[in-house]
């Protein structure tokens, strides 16, 4: 936690890079903010782990076949989760 004094250093050295640089400002007011994550990456997550706890299910109980379908089923959630976490990023 800052202090009372070091609180308002810290804002009066915002404001004057604001002043005399708003571009920057603005870029680094940006960059300060985590991405964000909307509900369907939660979703991608809960098929993720529902999938993967079914595939090791399946192969306890000697059903590969279905076991690999599960985990198929799981690495390509986790490969559409990847893409949209960062849709930044280029997959071709």
């Amino acid at each position: 936690m800052l202090s009372d004094r070091e609180r308002q250093a810290l804002c009066e050295i915002e404001r004057r890079l604001r002043d005399e640089d708003p571009a920057l400002a603005h870029t680094l007011e940006r960059a300060e903010q985590p991405p964000a994550r909307d509900r369907r990456s939660h979703a991608w997550s809960a098929l993720i782990i529902v999938a993967g706890l079914l595939a090791v299910f399946l192969l306890a109980l000697g059903q590969p076949a279905g076991a690999l379908a599960f985990a198929l089923v799981a690495g390509w959630a986790w490969g559409a989760l990847d893409r949209r976490i960062w849709p930044g990023t280029r997959h071709d």
